[in-house]
């Protein structure tokens, strides 16, 4: 009767089981945004390092290398492969002359993609984001009367099913300062 009994009760957990949804994947994760500059110093290119904030004006050739450092993060016991990371760029712009709450953003002015191959079990990856084509931007600002007061990049990975939004979009900002 016990043999019975034992039958019954695990046939009754394995129903159960089975009636539950799967538990959902964990899912990766957007961390954070940071910037790095490489100057130009003479004729040498420094190595790349962390920044605060940038300096550039539309009257200055902007030479600096500039890049984000995205870094993800997959807590699944497996890896995750094939991952796609958008971003976008926009300036915040004011007039030259008006106070600084009348800044404003303008509309995005790069637009790509970077490909992710893999991210191992349990791990972080840094996705790097090279192109900006920032001293294209502020050539074309050059005598329109407005000068940039801050960058910025909106990020989000592809999104996939079942993932949370807060966790797949962020965004950074890069102050820009008169050299």
């Amino acid at each position: 009767m016990s043999i019975h009994r034992t039958a019954s009760v695990l046939a009754c957990a394995l129903a159960l089981a089975a009636a539950l949804p799967p538990p959902a994947p964990a899912q990766t994760e957007v961390l954070r945004i940071d910037w790095e500059i490489s100057k130009m110093v003479g004729k040498n290119r420094t190595p790349y390092a962390p920044v605060a904030e940038l300096r550039a004006a539309p009257e200055l050739k902007f030479s600096d290398y500039l890049r984000a450092l995205v870094t993800l993060r997959n807590p699944a016991a497996r890896p995750v492969e094939g991952l796609v990371l958008r971003y976008a760029l926009r300036l915040r712009l004011n007039r030259k002359g008006d106070a600084p709450e009348k800044a404003f953003w303008g509309v995005p002015f790069y637009v790509e993609e970077v490909r992710v191959s893999k991210i191992n079990p349990a791990s972080e990856r840094q996705a790097k984001v090279i192109h900006f084509e920032l001293s294209e931007q502020l050539r074309k600002l050059r005598n329109t009367g407005f000068q940039p007061e801050a960058l910025k990049i909106e990020v989000m990975l592809c999104p996939r099913q079942g993932d949370e939004p807060a966790a797949i979009v962020r965004e950074a900002v890069l102050n820009i300062l008169k050299p």
